[in-house]
């Protein structure tokens, strides 16, 4: 397996310039939401660097956009080290706040990171404004009572095939719903299906304020449509209790799972089920699901230092290592997986037991991520996806809404959110 991906990297392993820190004691700000990794890996490099010194804030996901904003417009207090996650990361990197990683004394390689990771880091012109805290392919956990029950199998890679395209998956979708009365259904809901498909076939659709929605997502819609109004999806909706009660409930078979997805989604939800779950491939090719990047804030006092620590812990040093063996964090650089003897795939990753024994980091590495490309992150992005969720909503509420008034309906959305857009 290690071989479809070694084959896609250059011989050579990549070499990131070390940058040179003063011997005098260097002060780091960082703000995370993962308390938990914040905390360990600031005192894990602490203990090997004893001339940094690194200030850590605890900020949720979903107030560290507006605190970032207020930061930089006051001039104070800006983390030298900045996280962007996917639903504003667009809007981050617009405000035009983040150092370039491909120029010097960063000189990172595109080539040096899976494609999709780069995508997902760059700017409009080709910036490199993030790193990947941890990569964001995704396929599909499944239940392996459900899929054994429903299926035949509990084997992802008979699984994989059984659903290797969508008009495949459909029909699982109809077996299973049948099967069960209706009691069982393969994803969660149009939510959820919408975040898999946004993922997917991606393109730069938006050119500054001129937004192409009919080519980006007229086929996306009308696959929602089709399993929407077939009947083949629950009525639970991303984010809400509903969801996270399924994982447990057993009335679920498939969820989208990236590697963050272990621990937040399937493990948090349903603490009881070591060894009923497993991952097998999406429909044809892998997709993007979340991600948060990793930057240097532009107006830093100690780039210097911040870029080190960035090296060490996200790209290519020790402390990837030590972050997979205790979060299950995997890096989006290549060289740490050349080797088919890495610690990727010759040591238990932190969840394989939850998953039945499966070797995760190998299948993520050389089934999922080599076939994943990411969707370029502009500022109207995250209001595009705002405007998709309503969207979606929309359609849960009215299973015989089409795509066509389903298009129509995003377009109104969008305007309302963008007023100036041009929308196609």
């Amino acid at each position: 397996m290690k071989k479809q991906l070694i084959a896609l990297m250059m011989a050579a392993a990549m070499v990131i310039p070390a940058a040179s820190v003063s011997a005098e004691e260097t002060t780091l700000t960082i703000w995370d939401w993962d308390e938990a990794h914040l905390t360990h890996m600031t005192e894990w490099y602490m203990e090997r660097h004893p001339d940094v010194k690194i200030e850590t804030l605890v900020v949720a996901a979903t107030d560290y956009m507006q605190k970032f904003q207020s930061a930089v417009a006051s001039g104070s207090g800006v983390p030298d080290i900045v996280l962007a996650e996917m639903g504003y990361r667009g809007r981050l990197f617009d405000m035009g706040v983040l150092e370039d990683l491909s120029q010097e004394p960063y000189s990172v390689k595109s080539e040096d990171m899976f494609d999709f990771a780069t995508t997902l880091g760059s700017g409009p012109n080709g910036e490199l404004y993030g790193v990947e805290q941890q990569i964001c392919p995704s396929g599909f956990a499944y239940r392996r009572d459900l899929a054994k029950e429903y299926l035949g199998t509990d084997d992802p890679d008979e699984i994989a095939e059984m659903i290797s395209d969508w008009d495949k998956l459909f029909d699982i979708g109809q077996q299973v719903i049948e099967k069960s009365g209706g009691a069982v259904t393969i994803f969660p809901g149009v939510t959820v299906l919408k975040d898999i498909l946004i993922n997917r076939n991606v393109s730069d659709y938006i050119n500054g304020d001129e937004i192409d929605l009919t080519s980006r997502y007229t086929g996306v819609l009308e696959t929602i449509t089709k399993f929407n109004q077939a009947g083949l999806l629950g009525k639970q909706e991303d984010g809400t209790p509903a969801l996270a009660n399924s994982y447990a409930a057993g009335e679920v078979l498939f969820y989208p799972c990236a590697p963050w997805s272990l621990k937040w989604g399937i493990t948090t939800n349903d603490p009881d089920g070591s060894g009923n779950w497993g991952l097998t491939k999406a429909p044809e090719n892998g997709f993007t699901y979340g991600g948060t990047s990793v930057g240097i804030y532009s107006g830093s006092e100690n780039k210097d230092a911040a870029w080190e620590y960035i090296q060490e812990v996200y790209c290519t040093g020790e402390g990837v290592e030590e972050a997979y063996k205790q979060f299950g964090f995997m890096t989006g650089f290549k060289a740490p997986y050349e080797d088919e003897n890495s610690y990727f795939f010759t040591e238990e990753g932190q969840y394989d037991e939850f998953f039945g024994g499966q070797n995760l980091a190998d299948y993520f590495i050389n089934k999922i991520a080599i076939t994943t490309e990411g969707q370029r992150q502009t500022k109207h992005e995250s209001n595009v996806r705002t405007a998709l969720t309503n969207v979606a909503t929309q359609m849960t509420a009215n299973t015989e809404m089409t795509a066509e008034e389903a298009l129509e309906a995003l377009k109104t959305e969008v305007q309302t959110l963008i007023p100036n857009a041009v929308i196609k």
